[in-house]
């Protein structure tokens, strides 16, 4: 017994072409994108996060973002934003600092939203920055 599944295909394409445009915008996008899973450890970082810090996305990816990225006095305070994310909650306009590959600070505003997976399961945190420094200077 056949089924045409002709349109399941077409649903299937047009899903996966929606994902590779937003891989394209958050990888692309001017401001630095950070992504972590469950255990905090580092699943997205965009170019510009990469420029910000000086750490290339293989270099980033899987490391701790609080313990290996954040100023250790803010390592506390930022924990606390993504536990607060991981609980389901948006936090928005949360000022951190990040380290760079050189050992500058960055001071980045950033927003922190739940990523749920395909079946509706907490899976981590994705936040978007914009790297205010100079502003801070």
């Amino acid at each position: 017994v056949g089924q045409d599944i002709t349109e399941l295909r077409a649903l299937m394409q047009q899903s996966q072409t929606v994902a590779d445009d937003l891989s394209r915008i958050m990888d692309t996008a001017n401001a630095p994108i950070f992504g972590v899973d469950t255990e905090g450890r580092v699943t997205v970082w965009n170019r510009k996060a990469a420029k910000i810090t000086g750490f290339s996305y293989d270099e980033a990816a899987g490391r701790r973002f609080v313990g290996d990225f954040i100023q250790t006095t803010q390592q506390e305070l930022v924990q606390d934003m993504l536990d607060t994310a991981l609980k389901g909650k948006v936090v928005n306009d949360f000022e951190l600092v990040l380290y760079s590959k050189q050992g500058e600070e960055r001071d980045i505003l950033f927003n922190a939203t739940p990523r749920w997976g395909a079946e509706g399961e907490l899976v981590g945190v994705i936040g978007v920055g914009q790297d205010i420094t100079e502003l801070q200077a």
